[in-house]
């Protein structure tokens, strides 16, 4: 009963403030550079667009601890996410003071709780995650860019808090998720340079077959006055 009040309380929370984050996807997605922060009114179809993924997302974080750092991530990331598929951008703006406040709540949960061993794993995840992403790009920047890397060390960060295993298998959905959307493009052009072939092969038959009639009909015809002269056959007349 606790855990569903808390998953409501996230997502009314996450309804609460979506009207400043429409404002800040706005912002982002048309380069805003100074004052993005600031609350502006944003047109129903845009609010609608961050507020429905970040209601779902914080849902979602009321299931994990440190809950305020999920819910942090959840409302940031849906964010995030829409300026991403807009502008194929993250903008460092919004990470970093995004980070800074994960940070500080990690701290404050790590201080209330007593147990200090689960922020300093959480800081060192961040840092190895971080680090063999930032790798990854300097291997092949046009695969991977400095956004992703300091988005993929923040979420490192949070799941480093619950443990090493979650790291590891939050890293291997990652990469399961990078294969399918390199893989995509790949299979739809194949799928239509197949279905354009077929498409191609089909309508040359069917010239050929209109070709080949007339001329089958052509060699009939000639045959069969051959066979008549060859053959002298009369005419038949009547009397």
């Amino acid at each position: 009963m606790t855990q569903t009040l808390t998953i409501g309380a996230f997502a009314l929370a996450a309804l609460a403030v979506s009207p400043l984050l429409a404002s800040w996807t706005t912002a982002l997605c048309t380069d805003v550079q100074r004052g993005w922060w600031r609350p502006r009114p944003v047109p129903t179809a845009a609010w609608l667009l961050i507020a429905v993924p970040a209601a779902a997302l914080a849902a979602l974080a009321g299931v994990h601890t440190p809950s305020p750092a999920w819910w942090l991530f959840a409302t940031g990331g849906a964010v995030l996410a829409v300026v991403d598929v807009r502008t194929h951008l993250l903008p460092s703006r919004l990470v970093y003071p995004l980070a800074a406040v994960e940070l500080v709540t990690l701290i404050s949960c790590a201080v209330v709780n007593g147990d200090l061993s689960q922020l300093g794993r959480a800081v060192f995840a961040s840092a190895v995650v971080g680090a063999a992403w930032f790798a990854v790009a300097f291997c092949s920047p046009e695969s991977l860019g400095l956004g992703d890397v300091r988005l993929a060390a923040l979420a490192g960060g949070l799941l480093g808090w619950r443990g090493w295993h979650q790291v590891f298998a939050g890293q291997l959905v990652i990469w399961l998720l990078a294969v399918v959307v390199a893989l995509t493009p790949v299979l739809i052009k194949v799928a239509s340079r197949g279905t354009t072939t077929t498409i191609a092969l089909v309508t040359a038959d069917d010239r050929l077959a209109a070709n080949a009639a007339p001329q089958s009909l052509q060699r009939s015809a000639q045959l069969g006055r051959s066979r008549n002269r060859h053959f002298n056959i009369p005419r038949l007349t009547r009397p």
